[in-house]
């Protein structure tokens, strides 16, 4: 089993210290060029999520990321300093009178490559956990 995370401190400038450190981790487990993709594609909108609506573009507010890679699988967690939300009452975003909005598709990219297992409420924060079957 191997664990890592990484905290960010800041705004959306942190997003290229997030995608060093998924792109390290994915190497570092021989993930395919295809998945390092798909998983810097979901945890871009994981982490603009949590700056945006988690910490409300608070640049003194922390997020965290942790990845654990046991037996074939990918477990990711993204932390904020907010109070949650439930994914499923979310607009959805394929729905003909949502379609030209210009936000709400974050959770609908999440959900395409990754099963969001949990989003709780977690001390002082709220935690997206999401399970990957790397490739």
């Amino acid at each position: 089993m191997k664990r890592s995370e990484i905290v960010l401190q800041g705004g959306y400038s942190g997003y290229e210290a997030l995608n060093g450190f998924v792109a390290s981790f994915a190497e570092g487990e021989g993930y395919s060029s295809l998945f390092v993709e798909r998983l810097q594609l979901a945890m871009k909108e994981a982490f603009v999520n949590a700056v945006k609506h988690g910490n409300r573009e608070q640049d003194a507010l922390r997020v965290s990321c942790t990845f654990t890679a046991f037996a074939g699988v990918l477990l990711a967690s993204v932390r904020d300093c907010g109070k949650g939300f439930n994914p499923d009452e979310l607009p959805d975003p394929v729905n003909p009178l949502n379609i030209l909005r210009l936000s709400g598709r974050g959770i609908h990219i999440i959900r395409s490559i990754a099963e969001i297992i949990a989003l709780e409420r977690e001390g002082d924060g709220s935690v997206l956990r999401l399970r990957y079957r790397p490739f």
